[in-house]
């Protein structure tokens, strides 16, 4: 099973979406920022129960969803850290950090 990722930007995403409860289980990360934002808007982090985690993106299922899952997750870590650090940093060089990290999650 792949990894799942999510930043704070993917769980506002979730709240938006009414979701109220997230399954934590082994292959569910959360950032820093993200576990505090779930708790700031309400969103209740249970272990791992019957229910899956909400997927990030919209392709599961199909023959390519883990690549792209992959892919959404590179381009959101990749935004964040860009927008934490500041027009200054080389962005070819976090997306190789970005890549080389999400790989070994897999």
């Amino acid at each position: 099973m792949a990894k799942v990722i999510y930043t704070e930007r993917d769980i506002e995403d979730l709240a938006r979406r009414g979701v109220k409860e997230l399954a934590m289980t082994d292959e569910v990360y959360l950032t820093d920022v993200a576990r505090e934002r779930a708790e700031k808007l309400g969103l209740v982090l249970r272990a791992a129960g019957a229910n899956a985690p909400p997927k990030i993106g919209s392709a599961s299922g199909s023959a390519g969803a883990p690549q792209q899952d992959a892919e959404q997750v590179i381009g959101k870590v990749k935004a964040d850290v860009i927008a934490k650090l500041g027009p200054t940093v080389d962005p070819a060089i976090i997306d190789r950090i970005v890549r080389r990290v999400v790989s070994q999650l897999n």
